[in-house]
């Protein structure tokens, strides 16, 4: 079997669809968040898609749901000061 140029091929419009439907994923879960938030019910830290380090600039102590000195409004378990997660929102 060969394959043309051509079917190798991906278009513009088809990596948007595809990028977007990958984020309205993360909207998703982050939309579904507000019930839970709301009858006191935390996510796990592998839903949440926590890591123990920081994302850039970004990390919990920073968030506006962290609780010093170890803990987040939103995930459940342990949580480092230098850690992020999909949910991470700035202090402001």
């Amino acid at each position: 079997m060969t394959l043309s140029p051509t079917s190798l091929c991906v278009s513009r419009r088809s990596l948007i669809r595809r990028a977007a439907a990958i984020a309205g994923g993360g909207v998703v879960a982050a939309a579904s968040l507000g019930p839970a938030a709301a009858q006191g019910a935390k996510l796990a830290p592998n839903v949440a898609q926590y890591q123990a380090t920081p994302k850039g600039k970004a990390q919990c102590s920073g968030c506006a749901s962290f609780v010093a000195p170890g803990a987040c409004k939103l995930v459940s378990g342990a949580i480092s000061p230098t850690g992020w997660c999909v949910l991470f929102a700035a202090k402001s």
